[in-house]
C-alpha cells in the first residue's frame, strides 16, 4: 500500500501493473466526474465516489485537482475537447454536423454540465470555459453561414444554437435506441435546424401568459423570488435565508407559506406543469399550434421553464415519480401529435424529434436576450417545427 497525503493509504497497482501517466489519470478522473455531475448535480457528488470509480482514494484526487470545483472544470474541459475535435478539420456544414453528432452521443453528459453546472465553477475557470465554448460555437456558425448565404449573422447564430440544442437532447432526455438509429435521427434533427426557413421579422405579439400583478400576496412573492434564484444559482446553492433576503423578509418567515425549501421547488414544477399546453385537435395545424403555444410560454416564463428543465434532480423522490409521470404523459401527447402529422413515423423516432425540438425551444427561449428583436417567438417556433418535420 502507498501512503497518500494525510496518512491515508491508497491502493498500489497490482504487481507488474504500472500506474497510468499523470495526464491519463487526470483525464480518467475528469471523465468519471462528468458522469457523476451529470447524474447527481454538483452539490451531491462526493470526491470519494469519483475516486472509487477510477480505483484511487479521495486524497489522491488532490494530486490532480485542487478542489471539487477544479474537478468540475476538468470535466467540462474534456467535453469541450470532444467538441473541438469534432470541429477540427470539418470540411463543411454537413461534415461538421456529422462529427458533432458523434461527439454528442459519445459524451452525453457534456451539454448538461455546460448548461446546468458551469455556474459552480470559479470565476476564472468559468470565464475560460465560456470563452472556449464561444469560439467553438462561432466556428460552427461560420459553417452555417457558408451553407446559408441567405441568412444574416444573427439568423445564422440562431440556427447554429438550435442545432446545438437538438444535439444536446441525449444529454437532457436520453433514449434507449440502437446507436446508428439514434445517430441518424439526431443528425437529421440538427440538419433540419440549420435548414430552417426563418419568418421575416414582424412586430411582436402582446406578451402572453404573464400578466403583471398589481400586488402579489406574500406567498406568491416568495415563490416568484425562489424561482428567480433557483434559475440563476441552482436549487442547491440557494438557502431559505437567500430567498427571504431577496423577498424583503426574514428567512424563517417563509415557513409560514412553504414548510420546506423543497416545497418551493415542487410548487414551481407544479406551476410549470399546469401551464403546459395540450394539443388542440380542432386547430387547422395541431402540431404547429402546439409548438407555437409551447414556445410562447417558454419565452414568457423563461425562469420558470429554466427551473422546470434543469432542477428535476433536486426533487424529493416521491415528487420525482409524480413529475416524471406528468412529463411522460406530456411527451406522449406530443409524440401522438407528431405522428398524426407524419403517419409513417415510428413512435420512437417521433420522440427523438420531440426531445430535440423542445430542447431547442428551452435553450433559445432561455437565451432569448442574445437573439433580440421582434418576432423571436415565431423564429424559435419555426426552428422547432423544422426539427419535428426532419427526415429523409
Amino acid at each position: 500500500m502507498a501512503i497518500e497525503a494525510g496518512g491515508v493509504r491508497a491502493a498500489r497497482p497490482p504487481a507488474g501493473q504500472r500506474r497510468p501517466p499523470a495526464g491519463q489519470r487526470r483525464r480518467e478522473l475528469a471523465e468519471t466526474a462528468a458522469t457523476h455531475f451529470h447524474r447527481l448535480g454538483f452539490h451531491r457528488v462526493a470526491l470519494a465516489d469519483v475516486a472509487a470509480g477510477v480505483g484511487v482514494t479521495a486524497p489522491a484526487v488532490y494530486r490532480h485537482f485542487r478542489n471539487k470545483n477544479a474537478l468540475l472544470a476538468g470535466a467540462v474541459a474534456t467535453g469541450l475537447d470532444h467538441v473541438e475535435a469534432a470541429l477540427d478539420g470539418a470540411t463543411g456544414l454537413a461534415d461538421a454536423l456529422d462529427r458533432l453528432t458523434d461527439a454528442a452521443l459519445a459524451r452525453r453528459d457534456f451539454w448538461v454540465l455546460f448548461r446546468r453546472e458551469i455556474r459552480h465553477l470559479d470565476d476564472r475557470d468559468r470565464t475560460e470555459a465560456t470563452a472556449r465554448f464561444r469560439g467553438l460555437f462561432d466556428a460552427f456558425t461560420d459553417h452555417v453561414r457558408a451553407a446559408r448565404p441567405d441568412v444574416d449573422a444573427g439568423q445564422a447564430q440562431l440556427l447554429a444554437a438550435g442545432a446545438f440544442a437538438a444535439l444536446a437532447s441525449p444529454s437532457t432526455r436520453p433514449l434507449d435506441l440502437p446507436h446508428e438509429r439514434y445517430r441518424t435521427g439526431l443528425a437529421r434533427a440538427a440538419t433540419a435546424a440549420c435548414a430552417t426557413v426563418l419568418p421575416a421579422a414582424a412586430p411582436g405579439r402582446p406578451a402572453r401568459g404573464r400578466r403583471a400583478a398589481a400586488s402579489p400576496d406574500r406567498g406568491e412573492q416568495v415563490l416568484e423570488t425562489a424561482i428567480a434564484l433557483f434559475h440563476r444559482h441552482g436549487y442547491a446553492a440557494v438557502s431559505v435565508d437567500d430567498i427571504g433576503a431577496a423577498a424583503g423578509m426574514a428567512g424563517p418567515s417563509i415557513y409560514h407559506h412553504y414548510p420546506t425549501k423543497a416545497e418551493l421547488l415542487l410548487a414551481a414544477f407544479s406551476r410549470a406543469a399546469a401551464l403546459l399546453p395540450r394539443p388542440d385537435p380542432g386547430a387547422a395545424d395541431p402540431l404547429g399550434d402546439l409548438v407555437e403555444r409551447y414556445t410562447g410560454l417558454a419565452v414568457q416564463h423563461r425562469e420558470l421553464f429554466g427551473v422546470y428543465v434543469t432542477e428535476d434532480i433536486n426533487l424529493p423522490p416521491a415528487a420525482t415519480r409524480e413529475i416524471a409521470a406528468a412529463l411522460r404523459a406530456d411527451v406522449d401527447r406530443w409524440v401522438a401529435t407528431v405522428r398524426a402529422a407524419r403517419p409513417g413515423l415510428a413512435a420512437v423516432d417521433a420522440e427523438l424529434l420531440v426531445h430535440a425540438a423542445r430542447n431547442a425551444v428551452h435553450d433559445l427561449a432561455g437565451t432569448g436576450r442574445r437573439h433580440p428583436g421582434p418576432g423571436v417567438e415565431a423564429r424559435i417556433a419555426a426552428l422547432a417545427g423544422a426539427i419535428l418535420h426532419a427526415g429523409p
